[in-house]
């Protein structure tokens, strides 16, 4: 049997689809088994997959997280063995990494030269993938994480070590040539950038990994929720579900309360008596909890899937995990974008026909209104929703799987 190493970081929205890509694996006949911090491993623990917890001295449970940022005794770490027993024991063919991990996954090559594999949740921003593959735009992601002055003494350990394996370290790019070796894998369709994308040999359009196992359920009583989610549909109305994700108010926390009052503003309208509202305030929520009613349910985390199931409309910020649950649910979407990757995603909903962009900085009653009404009676979104999902299944039926095989 095939075993498979899964390194992730703590971000929830990376792990959800590397456990999509496990559960597709684990149909393959591969064994499956998670290593991460002690965080990681809590969450990892609520699915069928084992774990390990490492690192532990370095990130104790309930530690602060950065993207982007690379802890050097993490580097040092994997140089000087302290994983040694762990690849021995768990011999693996071939391990993934997250997506802020491209350093880490450098420095594990290196020292175990085993197949590796690097998963993004979403596409990189900025980018035209007309004239970059995804392979260079991960070199280019990497670099950007080397260059950080933060990260000055996770460089230098990085370099030294290349050249303790026999690299030559003359520019930039011979830092970057590792990466050739890695396959990059994007757990999305390729049909759903909006330009025709280059595709390098190692780059692999997987679809969306949506995994069967949700790490949100374990949160909810998911047998009241059904329960108060079926009475709403047999009210007749048209159920609307509403998330502006758990980063929003720290990308924008004064932006984040205007969409969200603008929102429950919008549905205590008249012509909006046929809908209900069920919103995720997440951190917002002792805020807004006393504007529950009978019309507008505000909770402060729900699970999104669920509700995708129970929904007629979404009205979602715009990140890849929302916008894929939406596509394979066939659910038009509103798309409020706030910052990351959400901007572009918002413009890719757009030019698809599978929802409208609502541009954050004019957003009002007005126009939420009307764009709930044209949402409903759109043919031409729904024919492109369910369009899209078919790419999407596609692309998961797609010969790179293959590629997984040691």
């Amino acid at each position: 049997m095939k075993k498979i190493l899964v390194y992730t970081d703590a971000f929830r929205g990376n792990i959800i689809p590397t456990l999509g890509i496990s559960e597709k694996l684990h149909q393959m006949g591969a064994h499956v088994h998670y290593i991460g911090v002690p965080d990681v491993t809590e969450i990892i623990s609520g699915t069928s997959f084992p774990s390990t917890s490492i690192f532990g001295d370095y990130y104790p449970k309930g530690s602060k997280y950065e993207s982007g940022k690379i802890n050097a005794d993490v580097i040092r770490t994997i140089i000087h063995g302290g994983l040694d027993e762990l690849m021995q024991d768990f011999n693996p063919s071939a391990i993934l990494f997250t997506a802020y991990n491209p350093i880490e996954a450098a420095t594990f090559y290196l020292k175990y030269k085993i197949k590796t594999f690097l998963v993004y949740c979403h596409f990189p921003v900025d980018n035209d993938f007309s004239k970059t593959s995804f392979t260079e735009k991960v070199k280019e992601w990497s670099i950007n994480m080397l260059m950080d002055d933060a990260n000055l003494e996770s460089t230098n350990l990085l370099i030294n070590y290349l050249i303790d394996k026999g690299y030559a370290m003359n520019s930039l790019n011979d830092v970057l040539s590792v990466f050739e070796n890695f396959y990059n894998v994007v757990p999305a369709s390729k049909e759903f950038l909006i330009e025709n994308a280059v595709v390098n040999g190692n780059d692999m359009y997987v679809g969306p990994c949506i995994p069967e196992q949700n790490i949100f359920h374990l949160h909810y009583d998911m047998d009241k929720l059904d329960s108060e989610l079926s009475e709403q549909k047999r009210s007749g109305k048209k159920m609307v579900y509403c998330s502006l994700g758990s980063w929003a108010e720290q990308i924008d926390n004064e932006k984040a309360q205007h969409i969200t009052q603008t929102l429950i503003d919008s549905f205590q309208q008249e012509s909006m008596e046929d809908y209900i509202l069920n919103i995720s305030v997440g951190n917002l929520f002792d805020d807004y909890k006393s504007q529950t009613s009978d019309s507008i349910r505000i909770h402060q985390w729900l699970p999104q899937v669920a509700m995708l199931q129970h929904s007629d409309l979404a009205i979602i910020h715009g990140g890849m995990g929302g916008v894929k649950e939406c596509i394979m649910h066939e659910i038009p979407m509103a798309v409020i974008p706030l910052g990351l990757d959400q901007f572009e995603n918002a413009d890719r909903v757009a030019a698809h026909q599978l929802g409208i962009k609502i541009e954050p900085h004019s957003i009002n009653n007005t126009g939420i209104i009307s764009t709930i009404h044209k949402l409903q009676n759109d043919t031409i979104i729904k024919d492109s929703l369910s369009k899209m999902k078919s790419s999407f299944e596609k692309a998961s039926q797609d010969d790179a799987w293959t590629k997984f095989n040691p």
